[in-house]
């Protein structure tokens, strides 16, 4: 598949390999997960969701292009990405993985001038159905884009370079590139992280961005979520995994000024009983640029308490 349908520069960034339209508002979308891809993290549990949430992501593109007259060149502003898994997912770790993505894609509201989509997706490999995926978004001229990021930018500042990567990334995540660990400590506060950007990341920095990549603030909240519990207590990060995970975005992050990640517990208990929640957020300055809802997996033996949407 052309990497342009995807907003991609490096071919060994595009997951999906084929779309075909069923009819109305039906979609089918096959993609392939490779080993060692870094959204899917080398050695991470097999339920890790975000590479299923960046498959969703590519595929919303894609099918906005091919099969929704959108031309190419117009700017995607994400609003919602969110998955959520009945099972884990099989782990590309021997071989790539090829998955199957059942859509309904379908606009949502506005004229063209003002282009809102969304995508809904139950997800198939060869022996399940492990979960699905939503996003939302919407699609904008360039002129009525670049005003919005201008009226939205911060008086201060001006856009350059992402903030370089804190000296100090978390702990948990040091077996893997110094470069995919996008938490720095907070030493002040145990439930706070520092968005860590690396400029010259292969998978995050596919492509030059004006903005801070929406997929960078999912991937910072579902490392939050590995290394601390809200309450000051670290936790290894095979000791949780990640079953539920919906990204709200409310406003663009500018690369050159920092951002705060928080995590606090949203209900559930980390010994017996109902599935761990929590929620994020991402703070840049006074603006909230994201938030997240995040339900961790059933430990072994128990039950899932039910879909989250």
């Amino acid at each position: 598949m052309p990497r342009e349908s995807v907003h991609k520069s490096a071919t060994a960034e595009v997951l999906l390999t084929d779309a075909a339209h069923l009819g109305d508002d039906r979609f089918v979308v096959a993609a392939v997960w490779h080993r060692d891809h870094f959204l899917g993290h080398r050695g991470a549990p097999a339920s890790d969701p975000v590479l299923l949430a960046e498959t969703a992501r590519q595929a919303a593109i894609h099918l906005s292009h091919r099969f929704h007259d959108i031309p190419e060149g117009r700017p995607f502003v994400l609003d919602e990405v969110a998955v959520e898994l009945d099972e884990a997912l099989p782990p590309a770790d021997r071989e790539p993985l090829a998955l199957g993505l059942d859509i309904r894609c379908r606009r949502t509201a506005g004229p063209y001038r003002r282009t809102s989509l969304e995508l809904d997706a139950v997800v198939r490999t060869a022996h399940c159905r492990p979960g699905r995926a939503r996003v939302r978004w919407e699609v904008m001229e360039p002129r009525r884009y670049a005003v919005l990021r201008k009226r939205g930018a911060p008086a201060s500042g001006s856009p350059g370079k992402p903030v370089p990567p804190a000296t100090r990334p978390v702990p948990t995540f040091r077996a893997r590139r110094e470069c995919d660990v996008l938490l720095a400590a907070d030493t002040t506060r145990p439930d706070r992280w520092w968005l860590r950007l690396d400029p010259e990341h292969p998978v995050l920095f596919d492509h030059p961005s004006d903005h801070i990549p929406g997929m960078a603030l999912v991937e910072a909240f579902r490392q939050a979520v590995l290394v601390g519990d809200g309450r000051g207590a670290d936790t290894p990060a095979t000791a949780r995994h990640v079953r539920t995970l919906i990204t709200r975005f409310t406003s663009f992050g500018e690369l050159n000024l920092p951002v705060s990640i928080t995590l606090a517990s949203a209900g559930g208990d980390h010994g017996a009983g109902p599935e761990p929640a929590f929620t994020l957020r991402a703070v840049q300055g006074d603006r909230e640029l994201a938030s997240a809802r995040v339900v961790c997996a059933t430990p072994p033996g128990r039950r899932p308490v039910g879909a989250a949407w």
